[in-house]
């Protein structure tokens, strides 16, 4: 499947990748034209339109529903009606900063949604987004990071998201539960003073 899926990209190797920046329905199609160019069966069209798209779009087809696309023509719709509410929705760029991380929302939750909500704002520079969503996250220790070294660019601000969640969440994996290291301790400090006293 790899050989195959490598033959398949290299029919999109001129394609631009669609983040939502650029005009939907020219993706699709240079998309379909590069499909019926390589004629590819018509299921292979859904798995490889998901690898020509990226940030808040790729996001978007990684939340569909399992099952909830049967058909290439189901997912060209879906896609469309996306994109068009999209253009409907455009709002003033200082919206960007009402973007803010809600009580008891996961840190990788609330990056999903800044990223969807935040693509339907136009005309926000970089920089700005950069800065609206690093005093939205609210995560002491991700600002701490992001203190010591200002991202340049949105995209390496959420690969490093990525990287702390992950090292957030191994060092859980192998942080003891509350009181049980103590509570070990007791045990063992109570179970020689009892050796002792029965010895003597």
């Amino acid at each position: 499947m790899k050989r195959v899926s490598g033959i398949l990209w290299a029919e999109l190797r001129n394609m631009r990748f669609y983040d939502g920046s650029t005009d939907p329905n020219d993706h699709l199609t240079r998309f379909a034209g590069a499909a019926n160019q390589g004629q590819w069966p018509m299921p292979t069209w859904c798995l490889m339109f998901q690898q020509t798209l990226d940030g808040a779009a790729g996001g978007w087809f990684e939340r569909l529903e399992p099952g909830s696309i049967d058909s290439w023509y189901e997912l060209r719709e879906q896609f469309s009606t996306r994109t068009s509410l999209r253009k409907k929705c455009i709002k003033d760029p200082t919206e960007i900063t009402k973007i803010v991380r809600r009580a008891h929302e996961s840190l990788p939750d609330f990056k999903e949604r800044w990223m969807d909500e935040a693509s339907y704002i136009s005309g926000v520079p970089e920089i700005i987004r950069i800065s609206a969503f690093m005093g939205a996250h609210k995560c002491p220790a991700l600002a701490k990071k992001f203190s010591d070294r200002v991202p340049h660019s949105v995209t390496e601000m959420f690969t490093r998201v990525d990287d702390f969640v992950r090292s957030e969440e191994a060092y859980k994996s192998t942080e003891l539960p509350k009181g049980e290291g103590f509570d070990q301790n007791r045990r063992k400090i109570t179970s020689k003073v009892i050796d002792h006293e029965t010895k003597e």
